[in-house]
């Protein structure tokens, strides 16, 4: 018998405690999903703060909803805002790629994060992801163009290779214990609401002189994968890599 797959936020935290007291930071914490979603897993009461660079995300963030979480916009590409050993557990997701000195980076998670205090950052592979189709140049195309495409007014670098040196970016410090898994993020339908169809059709702000795809490209790019639905082909899969460390103290 098959049993359900957890989704991907069950999945990162189904082997990670947070005391209830802790002090939580989400770094690139977007519309604070992450957040809202450890404040009802752990029952959390302690410091709840979710930083970006684009405050725009905090308009319809469900942390509006939520008493207790703490949005603050800051560019975390420069030094962090926050003492020394302020935080009992940093999450951080999709955002690694986006700091052009990570090394520098990585070196203030560690400088904000308590002794024996937890870090828990997720990446996409994004030169890794799948997506079945008959037109294997174009879909080919379509995910390299997405994976290596620096967006203008909040990404300051783009790597479509994150997930696989999230590892080895962290471990080489000697500042935390270690340890990496991967949770592969499959859909077997192309409809409103899932990750593969939101992904295809995102494209759109791709377009133009400076995108990747021409307007003529999307829509037989559409095409071609709805196509692969209706036929009963299509496939799409997105690895996570997930890294979990402790800092050494």
């Amino acid at each position: 018998m098959n049993m359900p797959k957890p989704d991907l936020y069950d999945y990162i935290f189904s082997d990670t405690e947070i005391s209830q007291d802790a002090a939580v930071l989400d770094v690139g914490c977007y519309n604070s999903k992450a957040l809202c979603y450890m404040k009802d897993r752990y029952k959390l009461s302690g410091t709840l703060i979710g930083i970006d660079k684009n405050a725009k995300h905090f308009e319809d963030s469900a942390a509006q909803l939520a008493e207790g979480i703490r949005l603050v916009e800051m560019n975390a590409s420069e030094k962090l805002d926050f003492p020394d050993n302020a935080f009992d557990f940093i999450f951080h997701k999709d955002a690694l790629e986006c700091f052009p000195d990570i090394s520098g980076h990585i070196s203030e998670l560690c400088r904000v994060l308590k002794p024996n205090g937890q870090i828990v950052c997720v990446h996409r592979d994004w030169e890794t992801v799948v997506c079945n189709g008959s037109n294997k140049k174009l879909i080919n195309k379509a995910i390299y163009g997405y994976a290596n495409f620096l967006q203008a007014n909040w990404m300051d670098a783009c790597d479509g290779w994150m997930g696989r040196r999230l590892f080895g970016l962290f471990n080489k410090t000697k500042m935390f214990e270690s340890s990496i898994d991967c949770y592969n993020d499959i859909g077997t339908e192309f409809i409103p609401e899932t990750r593969g169809y939101g992904y295809i059709n995102s494209m759109n702000s791709f377009i133009g002189p400076t995108g990747f795809l021409t307007q003529e490209e999307y829509d037989e790019l559409i095409t071609d994968v709805a196509a692969s639905y209706d036929n009963g082909m299509y496939l799409f899969s997105a690895p996570f890599y997930i890294y979990k460390g402790t800092k050494i103290a």
